[in-house]
């Protein structure tokens, strides 16, 4: 990449210099025309020989296909690797990766493969991915889609974003992707992106990927609205931040709302505020629908404000069979209120292992929006880096409950199940939200 100064300068003096002046010395109107000409060859944006040159040749394809290969082999938590021979899947693949046509082909024969293992947390992403384990970020148009009376439906829309601006909104069903029947592009989403953890995190995965291309490029979505017509919209896809969020407010009634959607250190101090604020509530409702996870160490803090003794978290276990179990916290205060904890197919990991521990203590009644949350509940304690710039995590420790319930897989049911529907969407009713407020009429569970 250019550095400022010299883009600065490039884009200054290619505008007013086109060609050299007179008052230039003819020596340093010679240099001055090399510079500008070094300025043009660095300046222009996505040649076809700037693509070439990005794409990698077989020998390289080879060298990342072997680290990820080995990457998995070395560290994987399970040694039998859920089932499947791991050399074979080798010599399955490596002809395919051998002759992938470009570098998009190439890394969706690394998902194919890396999917064998049925696992939402091994996965590999292309260097333009930009994949940061301490920072999420990732390319949307603005909005998500689930199905909804098996229908794809949007059932988000990123607030101020284009999306939002052209009148997307929660409840329309999309019905084609780039003029190609959204069902046919759900399954060419699906088998690029490769088989995973369970079928609710298959499905959600191929809707996260429905919309999927490279960073400022356009697609076009063909939504039928609220009132049935036909709407073609175009929209850019952008490389956006998408910072772990902390959301909280007092409900009628006097109850209490925090939205959390994952877990990290930076969310800790807002946790708490939030927490502070609503502590005198007469019930408090924790909404995970939206969060995909995060760290171990984030979770025993959130879990420590709702309970008062010591509590058993569960345990990871790594490939050698050695456990490390993980408790809350002794805080000073903790909230012994009712809880109802909300979840989605979208609640994973982190999530998964919150509202696990808080069911099976009796501390919370957990309601959900799917018949279970993501089933994806694995360890990753590290991010490989491979030889291109892209990255790959491994799974290197399995999970279970302080009982022994193991939630990969399979998920958690939750005490309680509200349909979504798309009228519900349409008129912006949260069905969820209202049971939990209900359900804070009949005696819950108090801490232990």
């Amino acid at each position: 990449m250019m550095n400022p100064p010299l883009k600065d300068w490039c884009e200054r003096n290619l505008k007013e210099h086109g060609e050299t002046r007179a008052f230039y010395p003819s020596l340093l109107r010679s240099l001055v025309l090399a510079l500008l000409t070094l300025c043009l060859l660095i300046s222009v944006p996505n040649t076809r020989a700037q693509d070439a040159a990005l794409q990698l040749s077989r020998e390289d394809r080879v060298k990342v296909f072997e680290r990820v290969w080995q990457g998995v082999n070395e560290n994987y938590y399970d040694k039998n690797f859920n089932g499947m021979n791991w050399r074979e899947v080798r010599t399955s693949f490596l002809p395919l990766a051998e002759a992938a046509r470009d570098n998009a082909e190439f890394y969706g024969v690394l998902r194919r493969m890396i999917g064998e293992l049925r696992d939402a947390h091994t996965r590999v992403y292309a260097p333009e991915d930009g994949f940061d384990r301490y920072r999420p970020a990732g390319t949307t148009v603005g909005l998500t889609v689930r199905r909804i009376g098996n229908k794809p439906v949007v059932v988000w829309v990123e607030p101020g974003s284009e999306a939002a601006r052209q009148g997307i909104q929660p409840g329309f069903v999309v019905a084609a992707v780039d003029g190609v029947p959204v069902e046919q592009a759900l399954e060419r989403a699906r088998d690029d992106a490769g088989d995973t953890s369970s079928l609710i995190a298959r499905d959600m995965q191929s809707f996260g990927r429905l919309f999927y291309g490279l960073r400022d490029t356009q697609v076009t979505i063909t939504f039928i609205d609220e009132e049935a017509h036909e709407r073609k919209i175009k929209l850019t896809r952008r490389f956006i931040e998408m910072p772990r969020r902390v959301s909280s407010r007092r409900l009628p009634g006097d109850f209490g709302y925090i939205e959390l959607t994952g877990f990290s250190q930076e969310i800790e101090r807002d946790f708490d505020q939030a927490m502070q604020s609503l502590k005198d509530t007469r019930g408090l409702v924790l909404d995970l629908r939206n969060n995909g996870g995060g760290f171990v160490q984030t979770v025993e803090q959130v879990a420590s404000y709702f309970f008062t003794n010591e509590t058993d978290l569960g345990s990871f276990i790594t490939r050698q069979g050695h456990p490390t179990r993980h408790y809350t916290q002794q805080l000073r205060s903790t909230y012994r209120g009712p809880l109802v904890v909300l979840v989605s197919a979208r609640s994973a990991s982190g999530a998964e292992m919150l509202a696990a521990t808080l069911q099976e203590n009796h501390r919370a009644m957990i309601i959900g929006v799917n018949p279970s949350t993501c089933g994806c509940l694995l360890g990753v304690s590290r991010t490989l880096r491979l030889p291109d710039g892209g990255k790959l995590n491994v799974s290197d420790t399995d999970y279970r409950t302080a009982r022994g319930r193991r939630i990969e897989g399979v998920g958690i049911t939750p005490d309680e199940r509200v349909e979504v529907s798309v009228t519900d969407l349409l008129a912006g009713r949260d069905r969820a939200l209202e049971l939990a407020v209900e359900r804070f009429a009949k005696p819950l569970s108090a801490t232990r």
